[in-house]
Order: structure tokens, then sequence, then C-alpha cells
């Protein structure tokens, strides 16, 4: 048997998320059907992560393995196959154990968000059009998250993970010279089940006023669960990037971008 990683990215507006679920369309089976399709035998294949419903990747990696030897194009082929929101980009031969989950060192999320509406962003970015978002207080709660480590109070699933401390490596927040348009980035070595959406939701809620900065540092601070805001939209969030100790490629598409 042999091993590659697919280097992929996709737009995940019509999908229920990246893992395989009964009866919903999701990015996994997606893939999978097109590979058995090609190969004319059932595939299987693993991601790095898992994605909500809705939620984007600029950047995933997905893994599978084969007795089966082709002698095509098997990018273009399955460019082909795929629908228009699911690109492949490298297929690339694993190296002894390589798993495209567990080797990853880096993950990286943006978050997008507009105050003004626009088409070309509805399925991409986030709308908030109820309040003027003080941009000078998101960015200070933004930059106390890197002094913390236990991200409890931003687990929508605390009981389910082992540990619930993240390693933060990076964070930023951006606004475009319009002051319109909003990017959240933040790096970490592992991330829980919707920590980035309810950190995302409480930065909003202080940008709108509705709570304080000293309500959201109590919050890093207590390293307890409390009622959690409602998530923020999931069309707001990109994978953005994964890094590996053998293998960090170049993102092919940017959504940071957008920002104009």
């Amino acid at each position: 048997m042999k091993r590659y990683f697919l280097h992929l990215s996709y737009v995940g507006t019509r999908y229920r998320g990246w893992q395989r679920q009964p009866e919903v369309p999701s990015v996994q089976e997606t893939i999978e059907a097109a590979l058995s399709k090609i190969f004319k035998t059932e595939m299987t294949i693993y991601g790095c992560g898992r994605t909500d419903a809705g939620v984007h990747a600029s950047q995933y990696f997905a893994q599978f393995q084969t007795e089966e030897k082709w002698d095509f194009d098997l990018v273009f082929r399955l460019n082909k196959v795929l629908p228009d929101d699911i690109s492949i980009h490298d297929l690339i031969p694993c190296k002894g154990t390589d798993h495209a989950r567990y080797d990853a060192t880096e993950r990286s999320y943006q978050y997008f968000i507009h105050t003004q509406k626009t088409a070309h962003l509805s399925t991409i970015s986030t709308l908030h059009e109820s309040s003027v978002l003080d941009f000078a207080k998101m960015h200070e709660a933004v930059q106390l998250i890197s002094n913390y480590s236990d991200f409890i109070g931003f687990c929508k699933t605390p009981d389910l993970h082992p540990s619930t401390l993240c390693e933060i490596k990076k964070v930023e927040f951006s606004q475009n010279k319009n002051g319109t348009q909003f990017c959240f980035e933040i790096t970490a070595n592992r991330f829980l089940r919707g920590m980035i959406r309810n950190l995302m939701a409480r930065i909003i809620l202080v940008g709108s006023g509705e709570i304080t900065l000293e309500n959201f540092k109590s919050v890093l601070e207590k390293s307890v669960t409390e009622e959690l805001p409602i998530l923020a939209p999931p069309q707001g969030l990109h994978l953005s990037k994964i890094i590996y100790p053998y293998l960090d490629l170049d993102v092919v598409f940017d959504a940071k971008k957008m920002l104009s």
C-alpha cells in the first residue's frame, strides 16, 4: 500500500463540514466519490481535521492509500470530476508513517467580517451591520489572547477534550483602509471545538459595546466554562494554513487579499 497526501482547498457553503455524515453532503464524501469513480473501486480518505458546516478551507490536507497504479495526471482528473467549490492543488507521496492529522504542528485560521452589504462577500465573510464596530477595542481584545493557554471558557464541548490547553503562536487583527472589512487571524498547535467562533463572537460583542474588555479578559482568566454567546456565523471562518515538520506549502488563495 502506498500513501499519499492531497493538498486541497474548498468553499464550505454547500457542505455540512469536512467529515462524512449520513444523508448530508460533506467534503470528505465528495472527494471519496470522485476517487472511487476514477479508480473504479471504493476509496477512503482521512483529513487533517474537522471543519463545521459552512466553514471554508484555504488550505487543507487529506491522506489516502492504495495499491492502484495509474499513468495519468490524478490532480487534473480529480479537478475535472469534483465540483467547482473543491480544488485539488498537489498530490504528495508520503514517507513512512506521515499522517495528515496527527503530524500537523501548526494550524491557522482567518475570520472575516464586513460592515457594508456586499454580494461578493456574502458566502465568505460575516455581515455585521447592527452597529459600528470599534476596531481599537477589538484589537485590544485580540492582543490579550496570546497571554493565555487555557481556553476552556471558549470551548463548546470541554468535557470531550482531554485538555483545554492551546499554545497560541500568533494572533492578529486588521482592517481595510475604509474600516469596512476586518480579518482576525490566529495560529496555534491545536484548537478546541467551537473555540474560534466563540472567541470571534465575544470580540464582536466588544466591538459593538455589548460587553467590555474587562468581561472578555475575565473569561480568559477564569479558565472555567460559562454560558457562551451565540457562535459567530460559520461563513466567515477559513482554515487558512497547515504546517508539518516535513511540509510547508504556500497557500494557493489567500482570502485576506479580499481586504481592500
